[in-house]
């Protein structure tokens, strides 16, 4: 409610006169009806919905060109197919059902944003977004951070597979590019490459593969994640369920010490 109000104010600071009074007249007589319903979310959907999303904090990035544009299947993205609508967090606001693509090559998020008069594709800048959310998973930002067990600096998005007060498990989705000339035309190909995984345990991070990462990890309990008996297929079939029967058994676990 207070970073609602802070929006609110910091818009009224910048608007015209007349576009000043209309928002006011709006404000007397939706917010109260609003307010009842005690939802930040609904909050921000009635604000961004009444002064036209093309006019908030939300439209700050750079217009997308896709100059490494693929056809049919292989493509960047982490989704085929339109915008898929979303949730992102983007310089201290949260902005609600926004029509969003996440680009895995290039670790970067696109946007659509429709105005009474016209249509725009951005790219927003990493520096400013700190999360999002499409279709059922949600990703977060890591910067600089360093891996215990071999070092490796993580810094983009990543999605979080697993969230409790234990451990987290995050994925990070991968794509490699292939080009190549057909009637002197450029083209691009993605294809999806084996993503990383890793765990973070006590403000530590750790990357992790496998069962025997897991034991590495947590030798006191080598006995009960041997016994949990899941097949390597399952790791090369799904490997997100793979890495996910280790981490609920472990959860349980570290819960009960």
């Amino acid at each position: 409610m207070v970073n609602y109000l802070l929006k609110l104010l910091l818009l009224l600071m910048t608007m015209k006169k007349k576009k000043l009074n209309f928002l006011i007249l709006l404000f007397t007589t939706s917010f109260f009806a609003i307010a009842q319903s005690n939802s930040d979310e609904k909050y921000y959907k009635w604000f961004d919905s009444t002064i036209g999303i093309e006019n908030t904090g939300l439209y700050n990035g750079v217009e997308y060109i896709d100059a490494e544009q693929a056809k049919g299947e292989f493509i960047k993205f982490l989704y085929r197919g339109d915008f898929r609508n979303g949730t992102i967090d983007y310089d201290g606001q949260t902005y609600y059902d926004i029509p969003l693509k996440y680009d895995v090559f290039n670790d970067k998020l696109v946007i659509k944003i429709v105005g009474d008069n016209s249509t725009s594709i951005l790219q927003l800048f990493t520096e400013k977004l700190s999360s999002f959310k499409t279709s059922g998973q949600s990703f977060t930002k890591i910067e600089n951070t360093i891996t215990e067990n071999d070092n490796d600096k993580l810094s983009g998005f990543y999605e979080i597979l697993f969230d409790s007060s234990e451990i987290k498990v995050y994925k990070k989705h991968r794509k490699g590019q292939l080009r190549q000339i057909k009637n002197k035309t450029l083209l691009f190909e993605y294809k999806s490459k084996d993503p990383y995984y890793f765990l973070e345990h006590e403000n530590n991070m750790y990357s992790v593969k496998n069962k025997r990462d897991f034991i590495q990890l947590f030798p006191e309990f080598k006995k009960e994640i041997n016994a949990l008996g899941v097949e390597g297929s399952v790791r090369r079939n799904n490997p997100d369920a793979y890495i996910l029967a280790f981490t609920k058994q472990l959860n349980i676990l570290l819960s009960k010490k």
